[in-house]
């Protein structure tokens, strides 16, 4: 991409416009993480069944996934800051409504507007920060924003611990209005519009860019295994071992904050070695993280699961950042907002893939124990014993980290079967995609003037 000074957003306020995405870029990754915290208020407040509990965190992931592509393309013919602005304000609105109701059906329903409102600010954003800052200041922006994002992720459970200890789940979306409101202020009073400009691509050319499409399996691996391993760790915490919010947010932190610190290291080895054996060792250590929770009883404590936690997160990040690479090194400059799409709606449907598919194994071995839809929750059915249920609950756990380690492994044997010249360095990206092309993010007030 060229920079031109016509090219910056808002007279040269870049900085303003890192501080607004990073804002907004939170809100999304707080709100993820936090969920599973609040899942067994949510259950205990609406009396919804373990298939209830599931649709209100993969309703919000589909309709993310599938509001994705279209929302950049809004993004690009309506104008990104339009279209951020209506995504944070919408999100922060149903995070409102959210917190009012105690329907299930009216729940599943605003989570999947959360979803929708979610997609429309994060392609935006990347795009703002784009046209915002020049390529030698880019890099740094954009380090800084995933870093903020990965930081919310990671404190998603402590933070939602304390809401709900304090005021109930319903706190957990509350918090998103004010920083919604700021990130709205901050957007209309410092930030400008940008536009691209020329034909933008299709999601057929981009898969048929070298290394994409495997891209994009790999990196919604390295998410089935996550996503679904702490929704069910959250009700054994809370359900089995009778932990409060906040000592279970404590429980779940290595193994978000590993996944933080090890995806520097996943883009030092990945530009060392190129995608193939990171990606493969990564989704190994996933594999391995797994087995290690299937030792999981009614007594296990926080340093007892620290290895498997550990193991986990770290091949999580290395994983990703592996995957993240091929697709980013596979697709063309001028189409690198489409592949930013495909990787987050990689992402989403892995991790909505993940409790939905390992949902099923839970319930089907827990279920195999003891008939009772209440033990797929870790819960106490009447006229059955505490340790009837929880032995239940138990095994049905085993065979989700089982079942997740297996998938796991044969995503790391797709990995290994990479061709070992494809690499997502710097120098392989300019070899495939050629030099730089002419910037197409562009002030709105001075159209496709350079």
């Amino acid at each position: 991409m060229k920079f031109t000074p016509d090219s910056r957003v808002a007279g040269n306020r870049p900085w303003w416009t890192l501080a607004a995405v990073s804002l907004g870029g939170m809100m999304a990754g707080l709100d993820g993480t936090a969920l599973t915290i609040a899942g067994p208020g949510i259950a205990s407040t609406t009396g919804t069944s373990l298939s209830g509990l599931q649709w209100v965190t993969t309703a919000y992931l589909l309709a993310l996934a599938a509001a994705l592509f279209p929302a950049g393309r809004l993004a690009d013919r309506f104008g990104r800051r339009a279209v951020f602005l209506a995504g944070v304000l919408g999100f922060g609105t149903a995070s409102l409504l959210v917190a009012l109701t105690s329907s299930i059906g009216v729940l599943v329903a605003l989570r999947a507007l959360q979803g929708i409102c979610g997609a429309l600010l994060q392609p935006a954003a990347l795009a703002l920060l784009r046209a915002a800052f020049p390529p030698e200041r880019l890099e740094l922006a954009l380090g800084i924003w995933g870093g903020a994002s990965a930081a919310a992720i990671a404190a998603g459970p402590i933070v939602a611990g304390l809401l709900v200890g304090w005021a109930g789940w319903q706190a957990v979306f509350l918090v998103n209005v004010p920083i919604a409101v700021l990130t709205a202020v901050v957007t209309v009073v410092r930030i400008g519009e940008s536009r691209a400009t020329g034909e933008p691509g299709t999601i057929r050319k981009l898969l048929r860019s070298p290394g994409v499409g495997v891209g994009a399996v790999l990196t919604a691996l390295s998410y089935f295994s996550l996503f679904g391993l702490l929704f069910f760790l959250t009700l054994y915490l809370q359900n089995v071992r009778g932990l409060d919010p906040v000592a279970a947010g404590m429980w779940l932190l290595p193994v978000t904050v590993v996944v933080v610190l090890s995806a520097p290291a996943g883009g030092v080895l990945t530009g060392r070695f190129g995608p193939r054996l990171p990606a493969a060792g990564g989704l190994v250590l996933v594999a391995v993280g797994m087995a290690g929770f299937t030792r999981l009883d009614g007594g296990t404590g926080w340093l007892d699961a620290l290895p498997a936690s550990v193991v986990l997160g770290a091949g999580t990040g290395i994983a990703l950042i592996a995957a993240t690479q091929l697709i980013v090194a596979g697709a063309p400059v001028s189409m690198s907002g489409l592949a930013s799409a495909l990787q987050q709606v990689a992402t989403q449907l892995g991790g909505a893939l993940g409790i939905v598919a390992l949902g099923a194994v839970m319930s089907l071995r827990a279920k195999g124990i003891v008939a009772d839809e209440a033990v797929t929750q870790g819960a106490v059915p009447p006229g059955v014993a505490p340790e009837d249920a929880h032995h239940a609950f138990l095994a049905g756990f085993a065979a989700t980290a089982v079942a997740a380690a297996a998938v796991t492994a044969v995503g790391a044997v797709v990995a290994v079967r990479l061709s070992p010249g494809m690499s997502g360095s710097g120098r392989a990206l300019a070899k495939r995609t050629g030099p730089p092309q002419r910037t197409s993010d562009v002030d709105s007030k001075r159209g496709d003037q350079q």
